[in-house]
Parts: structure tokens; sequence; C-alpha cells
């Protein structure tokens, strides 16, 4: 088993932007083969807002699958081709952490 996390920190005045995002991305989690579970988890700061996306699968290669699709590639090249274009505007700035865990089990030794 494989648990991945994913943590997004923004300004607390972008908040719509994550609660979109996890809108979004738990209709595409649905469709994933080898997902066992998926959780969004919240936390409001001072000045941020986190989302921290827990996701459980039965395996590492189902998770790299998941994120290797075409139409996560490419939305991950558009965004990218977009902060180039706009150099002079201001971005929003969003902090990502990712995190991957194996089940561990000590029994199994």
């Amino acid at each position: 088993m494989f648990v991945n996390t994913a943590t997004f920190e923004i300004g607390k005045i972008h908040k719509e932007i994550l609660e979109k995002k996890r809108e979004k991305d738990k209709e595409k989690l649905a469709e994933a083969r080898g997902l066992i579970s998926f959780e969004c988890w919240k936390r409001e700061n001072t000045e941020t807002v986190e989302f921290v996306y827990v996701s459980k699968w039965e395996s590492q290669s189902d998770f790299k699958a998941w994120i290797s699709r075409e139409d996560h590639v490419n939305e991950h090249k558009q965004m990218n081709k977009k902060r180039k274009e706009n150099l002079q505007l201001e971005q929003v700035k969003m902090k990502k952490t990712l995190r991957a865990y194996e089940l561990y089990d000590s029994s199994e030794e």
C-alpha cells in the first residue's frame, strides 16, 4: 500500500483557488485505477490556508500512473507556459509540498 500527501498553501484571500482545485481533483480522482481513498484536510492560519490531500493507493505504480496521465502532464505544461508569458503580471504564490509513504509492518521482517 502507498500513501501520498500533497500540501497546498496559499494566501487566505485566494482560498477560492484551492476550493475549486479540490473539487476538480476530487472528480478526476474518482476515475483513478488503484485508488483506495482520498481525503482533503484544511487548516486556516492567520494569513494563509492549507489544503492537504491524502490519497491511499494499492501501489506506488498506480499513483505514478495517475500523475503521469496525459491530461495532468499537459495541465502542468500549460501552467508553466502561462507563468513564463505573464512574468510582468502579479502571480498568486502557492507553496506545494509532496510526501510519500509505504506501509510498514514490522511483523513482515
